[in-house]
């Protein structure tokens, strides 16, 4: 009994040994919802990604599924997509979006329209997003949030790459909470402030 003990000991540390050259991070680390204006909703999503034995190439552009603007079909650069939701969890069409991907990580460099980070680095990422919906199309029970559909990524080991996306129970929590644009109050507030360059 006790040398079955121990050859469960040893292997559960022989794989704890063998977890740091393997591992991986991949989850999201803030959420958040502003009401900047009467009309205009920001959602950020922010995250973090990198792997220790590859390299890593994630999207910059980010697109609302079902909305009017779709990629060209020819366009083999990948996007971050994300539905708008009601409070049911029903998916909302209300208003038109703009968003984009950013990072301000110093491991990071721009590759084929795609942030690439070496392995052994981890980098924070933030999907920023305006909604903005015009006050006569506004009802009381608009209550919406931001859910990130699809984050796909492609790592590279030993020169091979090896697309790959998160799945829908990781996707779950890259999801903002929900604001309504008439009962929230103003959160920016404040004169606004025009830099020109010369």
């Amino acid at each position: 009994m006790n040398t079955l003990k121990l050859k469960l000991f040893v292997g559960v540390f022989a794989v704890a040994l063998l977890l740091p050259s393997t591992s991986m991070a991949y989850f999201t680390t803030a959420q958040s919802a502003t009401k900047l204006t009467n009309d205009t909703i920001l959602y950020t999503v922010t995250y973090k990604f990198g792997f220790e034995n590859r390299e890593l190439y994630m999207p910059i552009m980010a697109i609302r599924e079902n909305s009017m603007f779709t990629p060209n079909k020819a366009s083999t650069i990948p996007h971050t997509k994300f539905v708008i939701q009601n409070k049911d969890g029903s998916i909302s069409t209300a208003g038109v979006a703009s968003s984009i991907v950013i990072t301000n990580d110093k491991n990071i460099q721009i590759r084929d329209s795609q942030y690439y980070l070496p392995a052994g680095k981890v980098a924070n990422f933030q999907l920023i997003a305006l909604l903005t919906i015009p006050k006569e199309n506004q009802t009381d029970d608009m209550d919406l949030s931001l859910l990130v559909t699809s984050l796909p990524f492609k790592m590279i080991q030993d020169g091979t790459p090896i697309p790959a996306q998160l799945n829908p129970s990781e996707l779950q929590y890259y999801h903002t909470p929900a604001i309504n644009l008439l009962k929230q109050k103003l959160t920016i507030s404040g004169a606004v402030h025009t830099l020109t360059a010369k």
